[in-house]
Order: structure tokens, then sequence, then C-alpha cells
């Protein structure tokens, strides 16, 4: 089954935000977004300005194509 570019784009966020320790409600507020449109965006269902992206990169400390791959 493919995988679509939003479903990598929300495992990869979860991953690293597990990884972080975060919960979504902490990281939404870190990178000021809400924490449904967060749980979208982890679920793949949600697609996502390039601001947000950045904004979630930088929340990561990770730069923002890596979040795609």
């Amino acid at each position: 089954m493919d995988t679509s570019l939003r479903q990598t784009f929300g495992k990869n966020v979860r991953a690293l935000r597990e990884e972080m320790s975060l919960s979504q409600g902490r990281f939404s507020m870190m990178v000021g977004i809400s924490r449904p449109l967060l749980n979208r965006i982890e679920q793949g269902n949600q697609n996502v300005t390039l601001d947000t992206l950045d904004r979630i990169a930088k929340g990561l400390n990770i730069e923002a194509w890596k979040l795609l791959h």
C-alpha cells in the first residue's frame, strides 16, 4: 500500500515529538497550532501550509525537508 506524503509527514512528526517526550498539547502550544490540528496532522488527515511545516520543523529542531522523507 502506498503511503501519502501527508501520512509520511504525520508519522514523522509524531515519532519525533514522542522521542522528545512531548504531549500533543504541549507541542502544539510550542509551535502555535491547536492540539486538534496537530492530531489531524499526525494522523495524516490534514494538509499543512509551508508556514505550519516550518513551525513544526523548528519545534522539532529538524530541517523541514526531513519530515517529508
